[in-house]
């Protein structure tokens, strides 16, 4: 008997087998990526709707909220480690280390511990991130430092990136999507 949890459940998509509507989502998720498009994409391009609403709203919490590239990824790998997604951590890390993030930092968070940051900001990112983890609330006095520090706007946005990549880490690991080589 097959342990049902071993299956394989990803596959790259062939684009010759997508419908029009799934071909052309594929396509335009390629496009700015020189035609590449990341695993989950293959998993969403399944359901159009969803894979154009995915795409949509990880543009903007990738590119546009206020926190700097390297707060991002570090949030994105706090978010990975958690998950244990390792497809996820092993693309933010490479983009992390192009942002600035620390090999230590990335060590770390990859051996599930809690880094020794070189700066304010990323430790105020990584525990407002492990705090929504840990107990699915931030604490008050965490959560005004937060703000203080980077506007309840951007909170916000870095509340809306913890659950996009949540929502990526989670399709990851129920499709058992392999690290990247």
């Amino acid at each position: 008997m097959h342990d049902a949890t071993a299956l394989p459940r990803y596959r790259d998509l062939d684009q010759a087998e997508l419908d029009a509507e799934q071909r052309a989502i594929f396509e335009e998720i390629g496009r700015p990526r020189a035609g590449a498009v990341p695993a989950p994409f293959h998993l969403y391009v399944e359901s159009p709707d969803l894979a154009r609403s995915a795409q949509a709203v990880g543009a903007f919490c990738r590119y546009r909220t206020g926190l700097p590239p390297r707060l991002s990824e570090l949030a994105i790998l706090t978010t990975a480690a958690y998950w244990g997604a390792d497809y996820e951590f092993g693309v933010h890390a490479r983009e992390a280390r192009k942002a600035g993030v620390p090999e230590a930092e990335i060590e770390a968070l990859a051996d599930g511990r809690r880094p020794d940051f070189a700066d304010d900001d990323a430790a105020l990112v990584h525990d407002f991130a492990s705090a929504v983890y840990r107990h699915k609330d931030v604490p008050d006095a965490l959560f005004a430092k937060a703000v203080a520090r980077f506007g309840r706007r951007t909170v916000i946005e870095l509340t809306g990136l913890l659950g996009y990549y949540s929502m990526l880490a989670i399709a990851l690991r129920v499709f058992r999507v392999p690290p990247p080589a």
